[in-house]
């Protein structure tokens, strides 16, 4: 399995993609959106609005695809609320894309649709952005946001082992506290990504991408 860990659905970028377009050629995609709040999709038309075609995200998640090579039609989603075959969807793949959102959300909606174990044995390229990166990890901190009140510690799925996140680094305050708090805590190298950085997974090999930084014990990796 490769993994991929970026901030958002700017893998287009010059950035990211001299890296990334050998992992991205000729690949089989399945869009996986299932980190939402509940606030955001109950039920088919209200996912459809946000994920569909002419939905609130779903340019933003296409767009980058295109720009290596791949129409729409070749892009497969994964709708938790249609009658589809999932584990066949996610055999058929080559690579499954997690969107952003919650990364708990999706993991627990996972486990509900009976996705897990096909998730954790996917022999193929496990790409994220945002929560979607944070859910391949196998433990993860929050920083405290819209989202969530304070701070704490979170179960992945442990595809990714041996490294934290801090994604949407802008060098704030609470940024900085939480990610050496992560550090000390669970005594993993915390990579701080900007807007324009990434992390490629390949093996057990970290490869950066863009604007990140590390705290701690980044030399090991």
């Amino acid at each position: 399995m490769v993994n991929v860990l970026l901030n958002y659905y700017n893998f287009d970028g010059e950035w990211a993609r001299p890296k990334l377009e050998s992992y991205l050629k000729n690949r089989k995609v399945l869009i996986i959106p299932l980190a939402f709040r509940e606030c955001q999709a109950w039920d088919l038309n209200s996912w459809q609005a946000i994920y569909g075609k002419g939905g609130e995200k779903y340019d933003n998640i296409v767009r980058p695809f295109l720009a290596y090579g791949y129409a729409e039609k070749d892009l497969a989603w994964l709708n938790c609320y249609d009658d589809s075959d999932r584990l066949k969807q996610i055999r058929d793949a080559d690579l499954l894309f997690f969107t952003g959102g919650m990364p708990e959300k999706a993991i627990d909606r996972m486990s509900s649709l009976g996705i897990t174990h096909a998730v954790k044995n996917f022999n193929g390229i496990v790409m994220g952005a945002s929560a979607g990166a944070m859910l391949q990890l196998e433990t993860y901190h929050i920083t405290p946001d819209e989202d969530y009140a304070e701070y704490g510690i979170w179960q992945g799925l442990g595809l990714v082992k041996g490294i934290d996140l801090e994604v949407h680094y802008l060098a704030t305050g609470i940024q900085n506290e939480c990610s050496a708090r992560a550090n000390k805590e669970l005594k993993l190298p915390v990579y701080r990504m900007w807007h324009e950085g990434g992390i490629i997974y390949d093996n057990g090999k970290l490869t950066l991408m863009g604007n990140v930084q590390c705290v701690n014990d980044c030399k090991k990796r």
